[in-house]
């Protein structure tokens, strides 16, 4: 018995050691945004479309104030039923690979690999009138399998001050990418 007793403590201990390890470098918004996605995963996974509460998404989890606040009602309604569609992408992403086997981090920890590339002043190609086109790399998080996290699988945008979920979709158009959003911020 106090084999078994000692045996889950060590691997509690080790597990909790792991995660703290895992965010050390991290910021206060970069937690609070991690935390924000997890509680984001675990509400939609395994729901049915019907299950999920748009206001519960809108008011914990996803940045949408700026649509919501539109006073032309007809373009509101139109980008609500626009998001649907898009909502499907990340749903289907956690879906298809499962909330156990998904992970994230901030996208500064891959500065060496190729998804950083718009995120990269030195590397960013130039505008007609000669400014670099680059995304600064704040607020954004990579997300990967937990089996590969050295291969991210694509980019989540935050916004910074209610650290709610803005984009998890970037558009590449012209050599020049960008992430999808309904809001500005």
């Amino acid at each position: 018995m106090n084999k078994i007793l000692i045996t889950v403590l060590f691997l509690s201990t080790f597990l909790c050691f792991s995660q703290e390890k895992n965010s050390e470098n991290w910021t206060i918004n970069e937690q609070a945004q991690y935390k924000k996605l997890t509680e984001l995963a675990n509400y939609i996974n395994n729901k049915e479309k019907s299950q999920i509460s748009k206001d519960s998404l809108f008011i914990k989890y996803i940045y949408f104030d700026y649509v919501l606040k539109d006073t032309v009602n007809e373009r509101k309604e139109r980008r609500l039923a626009t998001f649907d569609t898009i909502f499907y992408y990340f749903r289907k992403t956690l879906d298809s690979i499962g909330l156990k086997k998904l992970d994230a981090k901030p996208i500064r920890f891959y500065k060496n690999h190729k998804i950083y590339e718009p995120f990269d002043e030195e590397k960013a190609m130039e505008s007609v009138n000669k400014e670099k086109m680059y995304s600064k790399d704040k607020n954004v998080f990579a997300y990967f399998t937990k089996e590969d996290p050295d291969s991210p699988l694509g980019a989540l945008l935050f916004e910074p001050n209610s650290n709610k979920l803005a984009a998890w979709i970037m558009l590449n158009q012209g050599g020049y990418k960008y992430f999808l959003t309904f809001n500005l911020f």
